[in-house]
Parts: C-alpha cells; structure tokens; sequence
C-alpha cells in the first residue's frame, strides 16, 4: 500500500479577522496580481523606451521576463504552499514582491529593471498559485464553480482599470511612481495575509522534489495537457497585444497616455460579461457546449 503523505493540520475556511467575504476579497485580489503588474505600466511603455534610450524590444522585456518567471514561480510555490501552508508561502512571495517593485523605482538602466522585474513575477506568482489552492481548501464543489466567476469578473476589471490608473499617475509622477505604486499594492495585499487563518487542514509530508513529481503525473492526462495546449494558445494573442498595444496606439497612431488607456480599456470591456454569461448558460446547457460554443465563436 502506497505511504500517505499527507498530514491533518489546524486550520480551515473559518475566517476570524477577514470573514467570508474578506476572504473572497482577498483571493480576488491575489488573482488580479498579473494584470495589475502588467497592464498598470502599459501607458509608460513608450516614454521608458525614450527614457533609457533603448528600443522598444529591451523595454518589452520586462513583459516577457515577467510572464515566463511569473509561470514558472506558480509550479514552484504550489507545491510548497501544499507542504508549508498557504499563509506562510503567501507572505513569503508578497513580501518579495514588494521588495522587488520598490526596486524597479529606483532602478538606473534597463538590465536593472529587467532583473528587478523578473524578482517581482517571482513573487507575485505566489500569489496566484495560492489564491487558487485556498478556493479549493475552503468551498466544496457546489460553491467553487461560483466562486472562481465571480472572481474572475472582479479579475477581470482590472485590466479595464489598471491601463487608466497608470496614465491617471503619468500625469502627476513618472513610471518610477507607478512602480512605488506596485509595491504598495503588494504591502497592502501582505496586510490581508497576515490576518489570514490558515485554510490548509491536510498539508503534504512528502519531500518537495515529491511533491512536484505529482505534477508530472497530472501532465499525463489527455484531458488537462489538451485543454492546457488550447489555452495556453489562445494567451498567446493576448499577450502579443498587451506587449504591443501601447505602441501601436501612442506611437502609431499618435494617441496620449490617457486615450490610449481609454481604447485598452474598452478591449477589456469586452471580457467581464464572459463569466456573467457563463453563469447564466450553466444552468441550462453543459459545460462542454457552452465552451465548443465559445471557441468557435473567435
């Protein structure tokens, strides 16, 4: 018989300081780290190029370090947070991820920022992987479905709202205020960890190197590798445009910082309803309908 390697712990959905709603909050925010390190600083793109009189492809590099160490920290923090807990592994990675956008302030060329960017998705990416893991420890399956839309519609705002915020700073600071801005997003977001109840019950005891061989394992169902490929596919147009899109509308079309941040705003427009939809379809056609539908429709 194959050795369990999981051991009951304390801990739980029950929330002392933050309730069920603040940690529904929480985890909302936690969710919305990518878009809001990502999309905040869009508008400066141009004038950061200018500034340290690189092309736009080396300023572009604090996007692409951002989402490759960003991916890669989620394999890395997962199975940590699945044998330490999730609070520990949370402060952890915000408290990096502060550090690292104080950082990018105060960094003095490009390769700094590059670097400093790539500690920061490293960080950050705790954040995610463990906001993910606390629905699954706290909401059974009746309640999980609900709770992963709705987060994602309050996710999804935040690309709508992060491009405008960033050319609403310009005005009144440079792209080394929106970086200060970042780090005290990531201070506030420590703040709700820290009165975080751990929500673990049952953490692994297995060794790390263990631990993520179970993702080799799951790699190997066809269903999730091939749903895996397909969206992973689908990102990559998203990403294509996010890199591209603030040059296209500043420099290209000769659109200011705040225009710009309007137009980008309006793509994400466009995003929030999916999940509202989503929930209305559920409840009378299957989930694999609505996503064949989906898909067909782009």
């Amino acid at each position: 018989m194959e050795k369990s390697h999981r051991a009951l712990v304390p801990g739980g959905g029950g929330q002392r300081y933050l309730g069920n709603r603040g940690l529904i909050a929480l985890i909302a925010f936690l969710s919305a780290f990518v878009p809001l390190s990502t999309d905040l600083y869009l508008p400066a793109l141009p004038g950061m190029s200018r500034y340290f009189q690189v092309s736009a492809e080396q300023v572009n590099l604090t996007l692409i370090f951002f989402f490759l160490f960003f991916a890669a920290g989620m394999l890395f923090w997962g199975p940590l947070s699945d044998r330490y807990g999730r609070r520990p592994i949370l402060i952890t990675g915000l408290a990096i991820y502060s550090l690292a956008g104080f950082l990018c302030a105060i960094s003095q060329d490009i390769s700094q920022l590059i670097l400093f960017r790539i500690l920061q998705a490293v960080g950050g990416s705790s954040a995610s992987a463990v906001a993910m893991a606390m629905i699954k420890d706290v909401y059974d399956s009746r309640n999980r479905e609900m709770i992963l839309a709705w987060v994602s519609s309050m996710v999804l705002i935040s690309p709508m709202a992060a491009p405008v915020l960033g050319a609403l700073l310009l005005g009144i600071t440079s792209w080394r205020g929106i970086f200060v801005l970042l780090g005290v997003i990531g201070l506030i977001a420590l703040s709700g960890s820290l009165a975080l109840v751990e929500t673990l019950n049952t953490r692994y005891t297995g060794t790390l190197g263990q631990s993520i061989g179970r993702l080799a394992v799951v790699a190997k169902n066809p269903g999730f590798l091939s749903l895996l490929i397909i969206f992973s596919l689908l990102s990559f147009s998203s990403m294509a445009f996010i890199a591209s899109s603030s040059y296209i509308y500043i420099d290209g079309f000769g659109l200011n910082e705040k225009l710009f941040s309007l137009y980008f705003a309006f793509n994400a427009l466009g995003m929030i309803g999916g999940p509202m939809l989503y929930l209305r379809l559920s409840r009378r056609f299957a989930r694999s309908s609505i996503i064949i539908a989906g898909f067909a429709s782009t």
